[in-house]
């Protein structure tokens, strides 16, 4: 009888996990009233570049009814966690702007396996069908994150054969002046990286001389967290250079040509293995461009009056190649080695003439002259750097360890002729004046850096890491007069000297990250020993600046209804002085200017708060950005008249204090399946105090900009882009700059099954891009404008090698939206 009982219950245990089996396989089964202690991780992959995709949607669905079980948004490595979840089947949806739908159907959690990794879900480029022609939808040009904007360049077809800065004229934060001067919010005070590693060349002269074609995209961050460098008081701009890593061999190839001598070309190629990925990259640019511009001085002595007026007409030219390799060594699926190295090698020109006429009000006679500019600035450079990258079982938990190093070797030229003239600008006698200088610089960086990455669970880590920081700089100035007489080149060493710098930076972060219901929190610290030395070896003068900074960072998060986010964050920032700033010794510009650096300037400091807010909606996105900032020690360029040499000297001293605030309003918006807008604009107040002549001033202003962008795809594999941008005038506190607009339209045809594009480019169509600014104190006022080639036109080309693109099984919702659909196979994709 015992024996029969107990066959029983075996039967019935059997038929039980029998039907529970066949019910979870076919979709029937609820899991709603089964315990909830089930989880699913994976991350979003973007699968036509093997780049992670952050804050794309991941929404889960039960398999029986299709009903909505709970969703999230991807974090900074593509990474999604669902807790909390009943036993069952479920299938998963991910989705992101610009990207048809993925889904994943069959997920089964058990009590045997209540969590489920489901790897990597790939995500496509959207594909459009108009009238039987296959249109392939492009990610936006700017995409809006919570603590960051990420500019994606090839999207961008008017930047097609320019560089990184041209193709920022129409980014939201970014101000561009005709002479390629990038500001970000009003300050040219930013921190550039390269792949998040340092550059030897900063601000504009790094944006200005990469080309936009070897750029993947360049992310705009206006308020890091204590984890990144404290350098740039008004963020950073991190250019993402391209890499796949697609397996395979595969690369692109690009070529332009423009109007009035511009020439570029670079390539990327790839090779995937099993476990290791090589690339190796290059690039050579042969360009000129060409300004013409002028100006006024007006010099007060007494009753009298003093005026001289220029016109200036001159080329800029820039030369030079690189080449850049490297090789990812994959350990393990969790345990990444990367070597890469760059070699760089650049000729810079500047070649201007300039007329000059001088009078005053109470003489009649007129003076003419001439002057020949002539300034070459040659430089080579490389940089090594070895990186570590270990990921655990946990997706957030992370190691990662990096040793950088950079040389740069620069020598400066310049050579100025002066001639007086007739009226009709013929010389009357032998050279006035004739002088030269040379530079030779000498600049290094060592970096070792170590980041630490431990989560507690789904919301909840902290972050460590240690930098060491080595910034060391040697330079030589020599200038030279010409004796007419002895027919030899004669050392002026009032104006020549040398110079050895040192900045030893050594600072330590953490940073601990939180929810507390529907709000997420980040807090960090980043102390910073700064240890800086400059010996002017011709003075004999030694200068140091021994301090202890502290960099506190911190985010709070609000999760809104349907996706939306609101966001306040605070970073404290430092912009040091550079090392030409602080060598107070003389620095011969022309006859009319010198400039002087000054050993005691401080670093400035600025308090940055920010409050952004996020509205997606289908495809489209509209984005709110609220900012205020403090700086104080503002380090601010001064003219003073020197009435006993009758010259200007261009120094650098610390103003007490500025405050700017103002609002960003951006949309990305789907018009219709072939016609993409994007709006943003800005207003900003600005306030400027400080010590002007010995009396204490206040500046202020309130500007605003906007920028329109439109791209139409049409049949044929066809695109034309449109784009429009204005900026607001701005002041220092001597004087303001007027504001200025300028249009841009592009045309792409793709060819050879999008193997092959051409793009037609026309930059500053209406050619009215100049840059006007005034400036005045006491004794003095001068007014300059200056106006840039326009229309510039360029031609490009650009061909991908093994341009393969993935078979995707989908379907279509009935909304006209695809859907990539595949069943779940336990154990791995």
């Amino acid at each position: 009888m015992k024996r029969k009982a107990l066959w029983f219950i075996w039967i019935l245990l059997l038929g039980g996990i029998f039907y529970y089996n066949v019910q979870a396989q076919q979709g029937n089964f609820d899991p709603s009233n089964m315990p909830k202690n089930g989880t699913i991780t994976g991350k979003v992959q973007d699968g036509s570049s093997n780049e992670y995709v952050e804050y794309a949607i991941v929404s889960l669905y039960k398999q029986k009814d299709s009903s909505l079980v709970t969703g999230t948004i991807t974090d900074g490595h593509g990474a999604f966690s669902l807790k909390e979840l009943a036993y069952g089947m479920y299938y998963i949806e991910a989705s992101f702007i610009g990207f048809d739908k993925f889904r994943l159907k069959k997920v089964l959690i058990t009590p045997q396996k209540p969590t489920v990794d489901v790897g990597d879900l790939k995500i496509m480029p959207a594909v459009v069908n108009i009238n039987e022609v296959v249109v392939t939808a492009d990610n936006n040009i700017v995409e809006y994150k919570i603590d960051k904007k990420v500019v994606t360049l090839g999207q961008d077809m008017t930047s097609a054969g320019g560089t990184v800065s041209q193709a920022l004229e129409n980014t939201p934060s970014i101000e561009v002046d005709i002479e390629g001067n990038v500001t970000l919010r009003g300050s040219s005070n930013f921190k550039v990286l390269i792949d998040g590693k340092p550059s030897v060349l900063q601000g504009s002269d790094a944006l200005e001389q990469i080309p936009a074609s070897s750029v993947h995209s360049v992310e705009i961050i206006t308020n890091p967290s204590a984890k990144y460098d404290p350098d740039g008081a008004a963020g950073i701009i991190n250019l993402v250079m391209k890499k796949q890593k697609q397996r395979g061999f595969n690369g692109v190839i690009n070529a332009s040509v423009g109007t009035r001598n511009k020439y570029d070309a670079d390539f990327l190629l790839n090779a995937r293995l099993d476990k290791t990925n090589f690339f190796l990259g290059g690039q050579y640019s042969d360009r000129s461009f060409y300004n013409e511009g002028t100006s006024e001085r007006q010099v007060y002595r007494q009753d009298t009056t003093f005026y001289t007026l220029t016109d200036r007409e001159g080329e800029f030219s820039r030369d030079g190649f690189s080449i850049r390799a490297g090789a990812d060594y994959y350990i393990t699926d969790k345990s990444t080695v990367t070597l890469q190295g760059r070699f760089r090698k650049r000729n810079f020109a500047r070649i201007f003439d300039n007329t000059f006429t001088e009078y005053n009000n109470m003489e009649d006679s007129i003076i003419y002259y001439l002057e020949d500019n002539n300034a070459s600035d040659k430089e080579h450079e490389f940089d090594l750097s070895l990186d570590f990258r270990k990921e655990y079982t946990n997706p957030l938990h992370e190691l990662k360890a990096s040793v950088f190093f950079s040389q740069e070797v620069e020598s400066e030229t310049e050579a100025i002729n002066e001639q007086y003239t007739d009226p009709e600008w013929q010389p009357l006698f032998q050279n006035t004046s004739v002088n030269r200088s040379f530079e030779e610089r000498t600049e290094k960086q060592l970096r070792a850096q170590i980041d630490y990455v431990h989560p507690f669970n789904e919301h909840t880590k902290f972050e460590a890491g240690f930098q060491s920081r080595w910034d060391m700089a040697k330079a030589d100035y020599n200038f030279e007069d010409y004796d007419t007489v002895r027919n030899d080149w004669i050392t002026n060493n009032e104006l020549s000297n040398k110079l050895d710098y040192l900045d030893a930076i050594q600072s330590i972060y953490g940073i601990y990250t939180g929810k507390l219901g529907k709000f997420g929190y980040q807090g960090g610290l980043r102390v910073e020993y700064d240890n800086r030395y400059i010996n002017q070896i011709t003075l004999d003068e030694e200068y140091r600046y021994e301090k202890l900074h502290f960099f506190p960072s911190f985010y709070i998060t609000r999760e809104l209804p349907k996706n939306m986010q609101l966001q306040l964050s605070y970073s404290r920032r430092i912009d040091r002085p550079r090392e030409r700033d602080l060598n107070p010794f003389k620095d011969y510009m022309d006859n009319q200017n010198i400039r002087v650096g000054n050993p005691s300037l401080s670093p400035e400091f600025t308090n940055s708060f920010e409050l952004n807010y996020q509205i997606p909606f289908k495809k489209n996105l509209v984005s709110f950005e609220a900012f205020y900032r403090h700086t104080n020690n503002v380090i601010t360029r001064y003219t003073e008249y020197d009435t006993i040499n009758d010259i200007f000297i261009h120094t650098v001293n610390n103003a007490d204090k500025d405050y700017s605030s103002g609002g960003e309003l951006m949309a990305n918006i789907n018009i219709t399946r072939w016609w993409l807008f994007t709006l943003s604009g800005n207003i900003f107040y600005y306030s400027l105090s400080g010590e002007n002549e010995g009396e204490y001033i206040t500046r202020t202003t309130t500007s605003w900009g906007g920028n329109t962008n439109m791209i139409f795809k049409l049949k044929w594999d066809t695109r034309i882009q449109l784009m429009g941008m204005y900026r607001g005038p701005s002041v220092t506190l001597q004087g303001e700059r007027k504001g200025f607009f300028f249009t841009n339209f592009a045309i792409r045809k793709d060819f050879l099954d999008r193997k092959l594009s051409v793009t037609l480019n026309v930059r500053d169509i209406f050619r009215t891009g100049k840059f006007s600014f005034t400036s005045e104190g006491s004794g003095f006022y001068t007014s300059q404008e200056m106006r840039r080639e326009a229309p510039m036109v360029m031609l490009s080309l650009s061909y991908r090698i093994n341009n393969y693109k993935q078979k995707r099984n989908g379907n279509n919702n009935g909304n006209g939206e695809e859907i990539q659909e595949m069943d779940f196979q336990d154990g791995g994709m």
